[in-house]
């Protein structure tokens, strides 16, 4: 009952932010005269063919004559500029920029199972490089695809326990490291690139180096005896809620383990940014078949402070929370690039493209994750939701932690 209250929560969270986000973003072509700073006129129009075409075509609704305009500056002194609806930009796809970031995304969900299969090694489990890959697209689905609270990391690691009998314990501290190796590396990327555009980016950067210094505290604590006595952490915990702390004690369990294989870590976090790099480059290469307008560059800051972000479990996989994080900092950090427009209608306009491109990157991955369901299909030894559920309990008790 109370699994099902706390999805139907997030469920409406998710309809509030997409409600609230979208009822800010025009669905309509519009075509609109400026004489300086104010709106002189503005048309609702049918971009017929591209909205990057010169000169540019299109109709007036219920007329079927198509007409053309040239945008930029008039001859009486006005500007004439364009301002697409949130579908037009999907319908002027490009499909081979489109096709690329989609391999890229495939890219890093094989070197992101792949540094799985390298931690789950070190455990000493006898998961084949296959099998773990197999298990990473079942987790990617269930992320995805499958409703409810139930995470992927969970069922990919329910899969391994089954293949490994008797290895509980280093399958979950394999997920939670390769978890938080995945997050410090990709702080880590945001924060090596902020650092070549401070000005731009100094608010964005205070957090990015919080976060930086978070994991890399963390990690201090967990592989140092003397910080762990210092800070006294057993007794921290053993004083933390019953839930929370047994969650920590698990996380610290996790990492205190592999305090002997400080190779692994310093080799997957290296690993680890450039599947970033490549996962970003999917973004890049999406958002360029949209013809966003957003500068290379900027993707490599505001990319991964949006994926930090959206790692919280406030909504199932992201989705409106995304495109809330999207359309602001899209606005935000966009808008001076888009010349000739005023600050309000060109944050607006890279507020619409922000969410057309998350939204179609996300139903881009859910595509993807559709390969998990093969490999579900497929499996002989599924697992169940009463075994998810149990392992969900098990994980929350005191016993799954001190085991």
């Amino acid at each position: 009952m109370k699994r099902a209250a706390v999805a139907v929560l997030k469920l409406a969270v998710v309809v509030g932010l997409f409600w609230f986000v979208f009822r800010q973003i025009p669905f309509v072509d519009r075509l609109v005269e400026r004489r300086g700073e104010v709106v002189a006129v503005e048309r609702e129009v049918d971009i017929v063919g591209s909205w990057q075409a010169t000169p540019l075509r299109y109709r007036v609704p219920g007329e079927a004559a198509v007409l053309e305009a040239r945008l930029g500056a008039q001859a009486d002194g006005s500007s004439l500029s364009v301002a697409p609806g949130f579908l037009t930009y999907w319908r002027n796809l490009d499909p081979l920029l489109f096709a690329a970031g989609a391999l890229c995304y495939f890219l890093t969900a094989l070197i992101a199972g792949t540094r799985w299969w390298w931690l789950l090694r070190v455990n000493g489990t006898g998961v084949s490089l296959l099998e773990t890959l197999r298990f990473t697209w079942i987790g990617i689905f269930f992320n995805t695809v499958m409703p409810g609270n139930t995470g992927g990391d969970v069922v990919k690691a329910l899969y391994t326990m089954k293949r490994c009998p008797g290895h509980r314990v280093p399958v979950l501290v394999s997920v939670i490291v390769d978890r938080v190796l995945g997050l410090g590396s990709l702080a880590i990327l945001a924060a090596i690139v902020v650092l070549f555009a401070l000005d731009d980016f100094a608010d964005l950067a205070v957090w990015i180096w919080l976060v930086i210094a978070g994991v890399a505290l963390l990690g201090a604590v967990a592989f140092s005896k003397r910080l762990r006595n210092l800070v006294r952490l057993k007794w921290l915990l053993d004083r933390l809620p019953q839930r929370l702390g047994n969650v920590l004690k698990l996380v610290d369990q996790a990492v205190f383990f592999y305090r002997d294989h400080k190779f692994v870590i310093a080799a997957s976090l290296l690993v680890g940014v450039v599947n970033h790099v490549v996962s970003v480059g999917s973004v890049v290469l999406i958002g360029h078949s949209l013809g966003v307008g957003m500068p290379t560059f900027e993707y490599f800051v505001i990319v991964p402070v949006i994926n930090i972000l959206s790692a919280i479990p406030i909504a199932p996989n992201g989705w409106g929370f995304g495109e809330a994080l999207y359309k602001g900092l899209f606005a935000t950090y966009g808008a001076e690039h888009l010349a000739g427009m005023a600050p309000n209608a060109a944050a607006e306009t890279m507020g619409t493209r922000g969410v057309a491109l998350s939204v179609l990157y996300r139903l881009h991955l859910t595509f993807w994750s559709l390969l998990g369901g093969v490999f579900l299909f497929f499996e002989k030894d599924r697992v169940t939701r009463d075994e998810v559920a149990r392992e969900v309990e098990r994980e929350r008790s005191d016993a799954g932690v001190a085991e």
